[in-house]
């Protein structure tokens, strides 16, 4: 078995830690340059930059998940680079496109954790409707179709209970074959959390 090895980005303030003691973390992006480059030095494999909207467990600065992989890409060498996202908050043929072009100017490093649920307050603020557990997940699985679909196919269509694709298409396509590792986190009753990465598979 091959183990690989990822850290948290801190690409927001707390530390990552749910924890009134003072943390000695830094969310700048400055800070997650060397801290992307020392974890790349020591041979670290993946940096996951978390997804957060709203103030949790003092989080209250916040670096978006996708524009701070983007930023990192440009900084390092071999890392590869997750970047959470949420379906709900974000259309997943829009994300093909950012990821498409991060992954391309990153020579194939970029990675995608959907996340498709937990901080019901995150989707409330933004006016976008709080599914239940399965439907979230039902919602995740069409998301990552999508996805895979527009990283590998000329032309896209798709018809789901959440997403059209009409016709859609990305280029330049990704360089990571056959497209961008995807990972979910997740969790249901009586589990753990659970990480599970989608490599290949239509």
């Amino acid at each position: 078995m091959h183990i690989r090895f990822a850290y948290w980005v801190p690409n927001v303030s707390g530390g990552l830690v749910v924890s009134k003691i003072p943390q000695r973390t830094n969310w700048t992006f400055d800070y997650n340059v060397q801290l992307a480059q020392t974890a790349e030095e020591v041979g670290f494999d993946y940096a996951l930059a978390q997804a957060r909207f709203i103030a949790s467990y003092g989080a209250e600065n916040q670096l978006e998940a996708l524009t701070t992989v983007a930023g990192l890409a440009t900084q390092t060498q071999r890392l590869k680079l997750i970047a959470a996202v949420h379906p709900g908050l974000w259309h997943p043929g829009v994300v093909a496109k950012i990821g498409a072009t991060i992954d391309y100017n990153s020579n194939g490093r970029f990675c995608l954790n959907v996340v498709s649920g937990w901080f019901k307050d995150e989707f409330l603020i933004y006016g976008e409707p709080w599914l239940d557990h399965d439907e979230r997940y039902r919602r995740s699985e069409e998301f990552i179709r999508v996805l895979k679909g527009m990283w590998t196919e000329e032309e896209f269509h798709f018809k789901g209970d959440f997403y059209r694709i009409n016709g859609g298409w990305v280029k330049p396509k990704p360089i990571a074959q056959p497209h961008p590792e995807i990972f979910q986190g997740g969790n249901s009753k009586g589990s753990c959390v659970l990480s599970v990465l989608f490599l290949g598979e239509n």
